[in-house]
């Protein structure tokens, strides 16, 4: 078991090893330099006040040493359902909510290509028409200065031809603390898991620290804001069986996510830990709901559209450990996807996305010009 967490922890490190790990999708390593996080995606399904959080992150772990087990921490609203699911199942999920997300591309090398290499080859030709004027110049009355003019131009043009037709074709190959009540606590998939909340950030702080899971002075700090808020804090560790292939585990340099359904009144993201990691991260996002969703301009809006929701998120949500109540049965069948993106700095994330209603439901796709 030791060597799949191993496995999983090097390539994904919200890390804690003895299980010192914090975040709302940042994890630490016990008495060392915290891990990178170098990116964040997740889908939102925001209806009638409930939102279901399909969380996952991509780490850079910078450090040799081994790791025990991998530790997360989650801030939400209220008292969360909760779920795993396997990476390569997550991996489907979000890779075809990529493909019809995809920017309406206008590629200039398309139109560029060809009509390069038909300049290229007529260059070429006149080039070998020059040559062979140039024992007749006298005979032709036609001066040297001007037929050299017309050989150094035509060069030109070909070495300028053969670069973009070169540049055109690489691109298409291209124990606790009393005062911490602890609500819940369960096996989901990979992960231990166990949901607390207190009324003193302190108790929470201390509870973290017993447990093994490390923070410094600004996390207590953004702790003390959720507790103020009435927030809970989900925490799970990842402690899979020895049975468990690590495709489940791991896929594509992703740990399994973690899939919270809670109410509230609106869509959020908690971001606001990461930001004391001091690094830029990258977040995706697609958010499913009954109209378009808006998050000001924290993050830029890359697609907005009607889709039938179950085609996404079918295969995850059908297959979490353990089964969330219902979830499918309550969405729309068609609902309104966006897919937000955006590398954010720490000062960007200090506090967390919350999502409004839209304006307008006009649909949108972001459009692209590239070589």
């Amino acid at each position: 078991m030791k060597k799949i967490a191993r496995c999983a922890l090097c390539i994904f490190i919200i890390g804690c090893s003895g299980g010192r790990a914090l975040g709302d999708g940042k994890f630490f390593v016990v008495e060392k330099v915290p891990p990178d996080i170098s990116y964040q995606r997740g889908f939102i399904l925001f209806h009638e006040d409930s939102e279901t959080l399909i969380l996952q992150s991509k780490y850079e772990f910078s450090q040799s040493e081994a790791i025990d087990s991998l530790g997360w921490v989650v801030p939400v609203p209220s008292v969360p359902e909760i779920a795993s699911v396997d990476a390569d199942v997550a991996w489907t999920s979000f890779y075809k909510a990529s493909w019809h997300t995809q920017p309406e591309v206008t590629r200039i090398s398309g139109f560029i290509s060809p009509i390069t290499v038909i300049l290229f080859f007529c260059c070429v030709g006149f080039l070998l028409v020059l040559l062979a004027e140039y024992p007749f110049l006298n005979t032709i009355r036609s001066s040297k200065a001007a037929w050299q003019r017309r050989f150094w131009i035509n060069l030109l043009i070909i070495f300028i031809a053969f670069i973009l037709m070169i540049s055109t074709r690489t691109r298409f190959k291209a124990s606790f603390n009393i005062e911490v009540e602890i609500v819940k606590a369960q096996r989901a998939g990979i992960y231990d898991v166990k949901v607390i909340r207190s009324q003193s950030a302190e108790a929470i702080s201390g509870w973290l620290t017993e447990n093994g899971f490390g923070f410094n002075d600004d996390d207590a700090d953004l702790f003390k804001d959720y507790v103020h808020r009435g927030w809970c804090f989900v925490v799970a560790k990842v402690e899979p069986a020895p049975e468990i292939e690590e495709q489940k585990i791991v896929a594509e340099d992703m740990v399994a996510p973690l899939i919270l359904k809670f109410e509230t009144e609106k869509a959020v993201y908690p971001l606001a830990l990461t930001s004391t990691i001091g690094a830029e991260t990258e977040i995706l996002l697609y958010t499913f709901s009954e109209d378009k969703l808006s998050c000001g301009e924290r993050l830029t809006l890359r697609y907005a559209g009607n889709k039938k929701s179950t085609y996404f998120i079918l295969g995850l949500l059908s297959s979490a450990e353990p089964e969330i109540s219902d979830i499918l049965t309550e969405l729309p069948k068609v609902m309104y996807l966006c897919k937000f993106k955006k590398k954010l700095t720490p000062e960007e994330m200090k506090t967390d996305l919350e999502f409004e209603f839209a304006q307008d439901n006009e649909p949108y796709r972001e459009k692209k010009i590239v070589w």
